[in-house]
């Protein structure tokens, strides 16, 4: 893989990373629990995959 298919790749997970961040923003508004946990759970995932990828 290029360099520009890396560092597309990674792009796409920061964006999705940071989607997450919103979604557990929006969770923790509406005081649902089990949503926050399964986004902090998605977004732990993510965290994880450059370094099990790489």
């Amino acid at each position: 893989m290029s360099n520009l298919g890396y560092l597309a790749f990674f792009g796409l997970l920061l964006v999705v990373f940071l989607f997450t961040f919103k979604q557990m923003s929006v969770a923790l508004d509406e005081v649902d629990i089990a949503r926050f946990s399964l986004w902090t759970g998605i977004a732990t995932v993510i965290a994880g995959l450059p370094m099990m990828l790489w």
